[in-house]
């Protein structure tokens, strides 16, 4: 068997090319090998050294909670699992498809990917890394801004239904108010969710507006170079009922995974503290595999308004991280993989035609 030859380091007249050398085999090697290490140790530190709830109190009470009457609440948190990443995929191929196509398994393997980077930035930033390995160097900006506006789109849901959920909450008296504070919020809710849905589908505005500040105006320069950056009303909306339709799903996923812990609370009750613990998670700015503590203390105090059970916190705590593990963790594996076949050629002909896993 003829032994591998390995290409000498890249070099010019003077000095190294860096560039090359972050596409040399070698360079590609090591970049898995310290990838996989990040992330075997933020993994390890968030399943295995918590002091709130460990992966063996979750093991635990998972098995204490499966009967022939919960097993269809957690087999149907697993089963919507797929859906939540799907329809995250349709959402951002539908802000692609003015200017770049891309198969839908490619576009889900890149969202995944994505994710997986995202476990170690704050507000998942690493996503748009993960998702310019499916896209042409000169279509990267155009991608960005997809995201971007996708993003934007998920988190008007995310803000939006929780505001409304949280007035919901102060009206029935699950949350307690003064009746002036309550009517104040009612009013400026109000103002705000127009705001928000005005500034959505008038984005070619904020282009023409960011031009005129100076940390924004080069990138937004590129932006306006190319001919394919306007969304119409219709593709805006469309990225919206995709994300509500995201919403729906991993809220249905927390509501039963409560269930199955054996919460005790009504449904519309806990409905409404869902919509509020995601309102307050999005102020959050600390990565997806950091802040999961923040997390659960955030839900701890939303549905301790719910339930004074004695069992109430260990439910709570392990419905927020099963969900974290089923809707995070497990995609961002099969992400991890993705990267580490694909390694760190991101040449133009890898990107136009994938390598299939």
């Amino acid at each position: 068997m003829p032994m591998e030859i390995i290409q000498p380091l890249p070099t010019k007249d003077k000095g190294f090319s860096l560039k090359s050398l972050m596409q040399h085999r070698i360079f590609a090697w090591i970049f898995k090998i310290l990838f996989a290490g990040v992330l075997f140790v933020v993994l390890y530190f968030q399943l295995f050294n918590r002091e709130d709830l460990s992966i063996h109190t979750l093991s635990t009470e998972f098995v204490n909670n499966v009967t022939l009457q919960n097993f269809p609440f957690v087999l149907f948190v697993v089963l919507l699992m797929p859906l939540n990443w799907f329809f995250e995929t349709r959402k951002w191929l539908s802000l692609m498809q003015n200017f770049h196509h891309i198969p839908f398994g490619y576009a889900f393997k890149a969202v995944l990917a994505g994710l997986t980077f995202s476990l170690f930035t704050p507000n998942r930033i690493g996503e748009y890394g993960g998702r310019l390995l499916m896209v042409e160097k000169d279509k990267r900006v155009l991608a960005v801004y997809a995201t971007i506006v996708g993003s934007f789109s998920q988190w008007i849901v995310l803000v939006v239904g929780g505001w409304w959920g949280m007035m919901g909450a102060f009206y029935y008296g699950v949350i307690p108010i003064e009746n002036l504070i309550f009517s104040i919020l009612l009013g400026l809710g109000f103002i705000f969710s127009v705001v928000l849905f005005v500034l959505y589908f008038k984005l070619d505005v904020i282009i023409r507006l960011c031009i005129r500040f100076r940390f924004t105006r080069k990138w937004v320069s590129k932006l306006k170079r190319k001919a394919y950056y306007k969304h119409t009303k219709k593709q805006l909306l469309a990225a919206l009922t995709f994300s509500f339709f995201r919403y729906l799903t991993y809220s249905s996923q927390y509501l039963l995974l409560l269930y199955f812990f054996g919460f005790e609370a009504g449904c519309c009750e806990i409905i409404l503290g869902i919509m509020i613990v995601y309102l307050l998670q999005t102020g959050i700015p600390l990565p997806p595999s950091t802040g999961l503590l923040a997390r659960g203390n955030i839900a701890l105090l939303i549905f301790g308004y719910l339930s004074s059970s004695a069992i109430a916190p260990v439910a709570i705590l392990a419905s927020t991280f099963s969900l974290w593990i089923i809707n995070v963790v497990s995609p961002a594996i099969v992400g991890a993989v993705v990267l580490l076949q694909r390694g760190w050629n991101c040449s133009k002909s890898s990107l136009i035609h994938p390598a299939p896993l």
